[in-house]
């Protein structure tokens, strides 16, 4: 499956996109902010509030042959279309909440950097969390 081009894609409406769904998951009680990286798309970092190592990056793109707007997870992993929010944040939290040996089977371990819960703005330089694009 082809992963999502998030180059190609308005800032705008990326940017409405994430905070639609920042709010669903915060309204949850669930960690959810965005991040805007110099040069770099912007992301969604959310956390389970009960467990902080497990956290993830979510980003919203267009879809290549479509041009649909969709939430991907950083590995690559499709969530739900952008249209729906509350579907993505239900989906979101359910993968968050799973044991951590049956949801990274076959990918790659969670990065410590999500052990992190404050905003990157309040990181020390040089501190930033891992991005798992793939």
């Amino acid at each position: 499956m082809p992963g999502p081009h998030p180059r190609g894609a308005p800032a705008e409406e990326r940017l409405a996109c994430l905070d639609a769904l920042a709010a669903e998951l915060t309204a949850r009680g669930w960690t959810a902010y965005v991040i805007t990286p110099r040069g770099r798309p912007a992301r969604l970092f959310v956390q389970n509030p009960h467990d902080p190592g497990m956290c993830a990056d979510v980003m919203a793109a267009a879809g290549s042959g479509t041009g649909d707007w969709w939430f991907w997870f950083g590995w690559a992993e499709r969530i739900a279309p952008a249209d729906a929010p509350d579907k993505a944040a239900a989906l979101i939290v359910t993968e968050l909440r799973r044991p951590v040996d049956a949801r990274w089977e076959r990918r790659r371990p969670l990065p410590s950097a999500c052990r992190t819960a404050e905003p990157r703005s309040a990181r020390r330089p040089g501190r930033g969390a891992l991005l798992l694009w793939v």
